[in-house]
């Protein structure tokens, strides 16, 4: 049986609007019943922004975008106004535990906001200095445009100030 979605990849989740998570691992599962077995997909997934938790099944996971293009979706992804975690509780969809169906809404007595982890601090501290460094990059070309427009070494030593800020930023 072949998964769907790999390790790293982005996914949207049944049930957990304008949410998105890193699936962290995926297991195969045979189901033995009176009648029969069965075999299907699970996914441990973890909240891109706030490190909610959640187990699902493949057919209540929908792609956002793959591992290859994770960090530079969630560098530019607009966080302003994403879902609040419901619990720091481990969160079963629909019919996982003994075949009850739980909603999530249902849990009693969970906290209501959960660290972010370390993968979503680092994206939006990658996203951070992205845009300092896009920032940087910018004024370095116009000041080397003016220099090739208009000749004044005063633009070149100012594009050279830049570009000693950028390398001094890269090697931190």
């Amino acid at each position: 049986m072949k998964p769907k979605f790999a390790i790293g990849d982005i996914v949207a989740v049944d049930g957990y609007k304008d949410r998105i998570f890193y699936v962290d691992c995926w297991r195969e599962v045979t189901q033995h019943e009176e009648y029969g077995a069965f075999d299907y997909v699970e996914y441990d997934l973890t909240d891109a922004i706030n490190g909610e938790w959640l187990e699902a099944d493949s057919d209540d996971l929908r792609l956002v975008c793959r591992k290859a293009a994770s960090e530079d979706f969630l560098a530019t992804y607009d966080m302003t106004n994403y879902p609040e975690p419901t619990s720091t509780a481990q969160h079963f969809t629909a019919g996982y535990i003994l075949g009850i169906d739980y909603e999530k809404e249902e849990a009693v007595g969970m906290a209501k906001e959960t660290p972010k982890t370390a993968r979503a601090a680092s994206a939006q501290e990658v996203a951070k200095r992205k845009r300092e460094t896009d920032g940087l990059l910018d004024e370095y070309n116009d000041y080397m445009r003016l220099h090739a427009t208009f000749g004044y070494a005063e633009y070149k030593t100012k594009a050279d100030a830049v570009m000693t800020k950028l390398r001094r930023e890269a090697g931190e």
